[in-house]
């Protein structure tokens, strides 16, 4: 008897809990601002969704050394199974791993011959891997008065297979 008045009480107690809000007072709408901007994603790669957009996928073991190549890699291992469940890759499985020489004002991708011939979205999901691997030297800041710093362009990227055009440049997301 004593277990089912324990129970009746816990029961009430939660009821009445439950319907006074457990004196949280209603909101309204908070506003908080504009949404953040500024920050990137350096450490990814890009595949294809159903529509064949691109989409940055984070690889967070891409290293700071040498990231163009580690960049390369991993687009080349395609998708991870659960991203496979939405993405898709243009690129031909067991695609060579290509020469890759990075230089100050331009990258250069050199695959080997017998390369298969690579599809504009392949090119592009290469190309944009690239570019958002590249790594950046910051600017400085030039002191209060003085004529503003040049401004830095992105490397130029090579892409050279065999049996391939190059590509045509389409911008990056």
């Amino acid at each position: 008897m004593r277990r089912a008045g324990a129970l009746t009480v816990t029961t009430a107690a939660a009821v009445l809990c439950l319907s006074s809000g457990c004196g949280v007072p209603p909101s309204g709408v908070i506003e908080v601002g504009e949404p953040a901007t500024g920050m990137t994603l350096s450490k990814a790669v890009y595949f294809l969704d159903a529509e064949s957009s691109l989409h940055a996928v984070a690889r967070p073991k891409i290293p700071d050394t040498n990231p163009v190549a580690a960049a390369v890699r991993e687009l080349l291992a395609g998708p991870t199974p659960t991203e496979s469940e939405y993405l898709t890759t243009a690129l031909p499985p067991d695609l060579p791993q290509p020469e890759i020489t990075v230089g100050t004002a331009t990258i250069l991708i050199r695959f080997p011959k017998g390369t298969p011939r690579l599809t504009p979205a392949a090119l592009h999901q290469l190309t944009c891997t690239t570019t958002l691997a590249t790594p950046r030297t910051p600017r400085p800041t030039p002191p209060s008065g003085a004529a503003a710093a040049p401004q830095q362009s992105p490397p130029t990227i090579h892409i050279t297979i065999p049996n391939t055009p190059s590509p045509t440049p389409n911008a990056c997301p």
